[in-house]
């Protein structure tokens, strides 16, 4: 889709050569950083390692992967 925006000339220079930098055109830029703010990142679960030297996480739920829902390798004994 098409959008027309009115920008002032030094912001628009000084996205451009933002855009530039990240090796983007401008609307691919503008649409990165617009899809960022709609669509903000998943939030990052901490490692059981990490969460154990993190005293602020002591509260809170730790998610922790059920070993019942992934696929079972066969074991081989010799």
């Amino acid at each position: 889709m098409n959008v027309t925006l009115k920008l002032p000339d030094d912001l628009c220079r000084e996205a451009r050569h933002r855009a530039v930098d990240e090796s983007k055109s401008l609307s691919a830029w503008i649409a990165d950083l617009v899809a960022s703010h709609l669509r903000p990142a998943a939030p990052v679960h901490p490692s059981l390692l990490q969460a154990l030297g993190d005293e602020t996480l002591a509260e809170g739920d730790l998610p922790l992967p059920d070993r019942r829902s992934q696929p079972q390798r066969p074991v081989a004994f010799p």
